[in-house]
């Protein structure tokens, strides 16, 4: 009998077994780059199944991601720290292929594993790069979701159009 996603994620943090953790993985899209970055924090090369069915291999890469804050506020930022040490600084290279005055965001897939079974991611989430800084040795990304909630409907709601809205004010 199969258990579903929800049940074993509940299981994983209900019990938090001993050898079983979570694996954060990255991946990095745009169509000016030359491929699509697959990124682990793993210390080793390994493949996973995307949740489009794929099977990707991931590359290692020392990374830090801190997900969204709270689910109660609109900004649901993700701040992605990456280990860009190489000698051929081939992701810096990378990324320079991007103009600056290109208007196509970089896609960043989210996706989470548990370590026994990387058939099946536990959650993805689709964010758009909205700024990246460089360091030596570093990068800094900041993602968020589509930021849908800017545009406003300009209409202003006065107790005078709304009689009814004098009980809130």
């Amino acid at each position: 009998m199969a258990i579903d996603l929800a049940a074993r994620l509940r299981r994983f943090y209900a019990s938090a077994p001993q050898r079983i953790r979570e694996i954060t993985t990255v991946s990095i899209a745009h169509p000016l780059l030359s491929q699509t970055w697959h990124l682990w924090p793993e210390p080793y090369q390994g493949t996973v199944t995307l949740a489009t069915g794929a099977v990707v291999t991931m590359r290692p890469c020392a990374m830090v991601v801190e997900p969204a804050g709270s689910p109660g506020h609109l900004d649901q930022v993700y701040r992605i720290g990456l280990d860009t040490t190489d000698p051929e600084d081939t992701f810096r290279a990378e990324i320079d292929r991007i103009p600056l005055d290109d208007t196509t965001p970089i896609s960043l897939t989210y996706g989470l594993y548990l370590s026994d079974d990387l058939s099946d991611p536990q959650a993805t989430e689709v964010i758009y790069v909205e700024s990246a800084s460089w360091e030596r040795g570093k990068a800094l990304l900041t993602a968020a979701r589509p930021r849908l909630n800017l545009l406003r409907t300009g209409r202003l709601y006065t107790p005078r159009d709304i009689p009814m809205l004098r009980a809130f004010v």
